[in-house]
């Protein structure tokens, strides 16, 4: 008798035989030719995926990686549609990038060294990154959507479902709004980020729009921008042709279910982590604010409709790949990851090591705009000015990196300071750019005035959304008054990572070297001090008190302008001091018997002189109580050649101490370390503040605390009349 359970074993040994064998053979065959015949089997699937619109999400689908972007020279690379339908990341090359005129980059086909990633099932527009928003109703959300196909999507054939807030109201709806999108396509393998429009002069650009939803009842009309908080949320992507879910996630305490049930299930992800002691920049802008995301990441995009496709990070990466790891740490405290500073590393899809960000060293990213004006130079800034910023900040193991596009040259260069390539920074000019309304009764009134623009204009519109984590910017513009005279020399957030330098209208003209020269000077002073002032810093250091000759730093208005003298135990912080009574406040001084007649080239070490000191404070100046002032004290830094501060400007050093109420009201003045406190992060980066672990709903000792605009005042009438008299 035929024993069937026997003939069955060997029938299957011998199939699983036959099957190793042509496994076996087909990896012989790659590793003999070169080729793969797995990759084959793959490219084959990849090439037979339809070209049709994207489908609605299966829940259960898994999605290929999206591509790397490759390294390149620029930081800005557009993200293209590859030649072929077989999308596969090539590895970068450990090696340090080379420097070159950036090009538009092409994402390119290569074999991983692992098990290929399954093929794409079901292409479509994905929700790839959604932001914390710690600042709640002071602010608005954004969220970035992926393209994970190999033909372009038009955004608008989707909607994107959340709760709103109402701008006027600071009320948040009861119910789930949809929003509707703007008309952009997103290329094959392309990022794009959706934000509130908070403010009407936020402008869109190719990886970035702001978004709003105006609904009318009883006859008033109600403006809504999409939202949710730190600690409960949701966001869904609708079909616009039939409002079905193409994509959701749920995070905290949300109990939002999908319009499509199907396309979530299980918990939700874990809300944000708790932040005690927070500080929100001051902006209108929702894209400059990166505390926090929940992603996707590049290196394992699923798609299963489950909070297993996400993870948390601590380094956004809007408008780009979500490259950076979720235990990424940032060993400089600089605001930049680690893994972004070694080559082959990447931030966003951006090459910040071929840029010059190095681990171990502490890189501030800072890019410029600036005005095109034929008859004003003070709104171009100059490469000396630029420089001597750079060296004030090189002792200290902080490498600060502007880029001003092709002004000073059309290739990529760190000397130069061009890291754009051929692309200029220069916008039209305009009379009139302000941070706030020269009205403004509070820090966010950032509407600006009639026939003003405003700062949040250029840096929403001609700055790059993937560069805003990790680049300030700069814009130089002529004035913050209408009618375009000069004025306050610049204006800034503090902390924040946004500054303006407003220097024109104020006579500095072409080929004229004593103007010149002082524009440098003051360009190098102002931006040193508005950009000081984005780390953290006030005008009495940690406080906002003025003046203060024993606060030896570029924050100072007895310095910004005036520079500070090479020896601070000489006679030249003297000179400061009657120069300042003389000209800011309108007195006479011992040599100059009328106001205003203390001439700023007559000044020692003045902006008159091709050298020019800038620097922040390092703190050690001796405190000096105006109850019991000593004149042989100086400035608390010691005293050479007899050298005193003349406090009751009678020319004379008085040797006995005595009181004399220099500023009022302030007993005790005290010099600031200001290099040791620069916050040089512009948002916080840390997974878990204080070990306390963000739970449902719960936040422990959680305090915000809104950041301010660093108001500034005018200079005085008599420093205007002097650069219009050297013309």
């Amino acid at each position: 008798m035929i024993d069937k359970n026997a003939l069955r074993t060997a029938r299957l040994k011998k199939a699983a035989s036959n099957l190793a064998m042509l496994i076996s053979a087909a990896l012989l065959g790659a590793c003999s030719d070169g080729s793969s015949a797995l990759q084959t089997v793959v490219s084959s699937a990849a090439a037979q995926q339809p070209e049709a619109r994207p489908a609605t999400i299966t829940p259960s689908s898994t999605v290929a990686a999206p591509p790397a972007m490759t390294p390149a020279a620029t930081v800005t690379p557009a993200v293209t549609t590859p030649a072929a339908t077989t999308l596969v990341v090539t590895t970068p090359a450990a090696t340090t990038p080379t420097t070159t005129t950036p090009t538009t980059p092409t994402v390119t086909v290569a074999t991983p060294a692992v098990t290929p990633a399954p093929a794409v099932a079901k292409p479509g527009l994905y929700i790839s990154e959604v932001a914390a928003n710690y600042r709640r109703t002071d602010g608005v959300s954004w969220v970035e959507v992926f393209n994970n196909s190999t033909q372009a999507i038009h955004l608008s054939d989707y909607r994107l479902r959340t709760t709103g807030w109402n701008i006027a109201t600071q009320d948040i709806s009861t119910a789930p709004m949809n929003f509707d999108l703007p008309k952009v396509d997103i290329p094959a393998g392309g990022y794009f980020v959706i934000a509130g429009k908070f403010m009407p002069f936020l402008t869109n650009t190719d990886k970035s729009a702001y978004v709003s939803k105006t609904s009318v009842s009883n006859g008033s009309s109600k403006t809504y921008l999409p939202y949710w908080s730190d600690s409960a949320g949701f966001v869904e992507l609708l079909t616009a042709s039939d409002n079905k879910t193409a994509d959701f996630v749920r995070f905290g305490t949300s109990a939002v279910t999908p319009l499509t049930p199907s396309a979530w299930s299980g918990d939700n992800v874990a809300a944000f982590p708790a932040k005690p002691d927070y500080v929100t920049v001051a902006t209108p802008d929702p894209l400059d604010s990166y505390d926090g995301s929940i992603v996707r990441l590049s290196s394992s995009f699923t798609a299963s409709g489950s909070k297993s496709d996400w993870s948390r990070v601590a380094f956004s990466t809007p408008g780009g790949p979500n490259d950076v790891a979720a235990d990424a740490i940032d060993s400089d405290k600089d605001g930049i990851p680690d893994s972004a500073k070694v080559a082959g590393g990447t931030f966003g899809g951006m090459d910040l090591y071929s840029l010059g960000a190095r681990k171990g060293q502490r890189d501030i990213f800072i890019h410029v705009n600036y005005m095109n004006s034929a008859t004003d130079t003070a709104v171009t800034p100059q490469k000396s000015a630029l420089q001597m910023v750079v060296d004030a900040f090189s002792p200290h193991n902080i490498k600060i990196h502007f880029d001003v596009g092709n002004l000073f040259s059309s290739a990529v260069s760190a000397a130069s300071f061009n890291l754009s390539g051929d692309v200029s920074h220069k916008v039209a000019f305009e009379k009139c750019t302000q941070i706030l309304s020269s009205t403004a009764k509070s820090n966010a009134d950032f509407t600006p005035d009639a026939g003003c623009s405003s700062i949040y204009k250029y840096s929403s519109g001609s700055f790059d959304v993937r560069r805003k984590p990790v680049f300030r910017f700069m814009q130089m513009a002529s004035s913050q008054l209408a009618s375009g005279a000069g004025g306050s020399s610049g204006i800034a957030e503090l902390p924040g990572n946004k500054f303006l330098v407003t220097l024109g209208g104020s006579g500095f003209a072409p080929n004229n070297a004593r103007l010149q020269t002082i524009l440098i000077n003051f360009q190098g002073g102002t931006i040193m001090h508005e950009f000081g002032h984005t780390l953290g810093l006030h005008h009495g250091g940690f406080e906002d008190q003025n003046y203060k000759p024993n606060y030896f730093s570029i924050m100072n208005y007895m310095y910004q302008l005036n520079g500070l003298p090479a020896d601070a135990r000489g006679g030249n912080p003297l000179q400061r001091y009657y120069y300042t009574f003389n000209n800011d406040f309108n007195s006479p001084v011992p040599g100059y018997a009328k106001a205003g007649t203390y001439k700023l080239c007559d000044l020692p070490e003045g902006p008159c002189n091709a050298v020019f000191k800038i620097d922040y404070s390092n703190g050690s100046g001796k405190s000096l109580d105006e109850a019991n002032l000593l004149e042989a004290d100086n400035i608390g830094r010691g005293s050479v050649n007899g050298a005193y501060l003349d406090w009751n400007l009678n020319g004379l050093q008085d040797p006995l101490s005595y009181a004399f109420d220099y500023i009022n009201g302030q007993t005790v003045m005290q010099d600031n370390d200001d290099w040791s406190k620069l916050i040089l992060a512009a948002n916080p980066h840390q997974l878990v503040a204080a070990a306390v672990e963000a739970k449902a709903g719960v936040r422990l000792g959680e305090t915000r605390k809104r950041g301010v605009i660093a108001l500034e005042q005018p200079p005085s009438v008599h420093l205007l009349n002097q650069l219009t008299n050297l013309k």
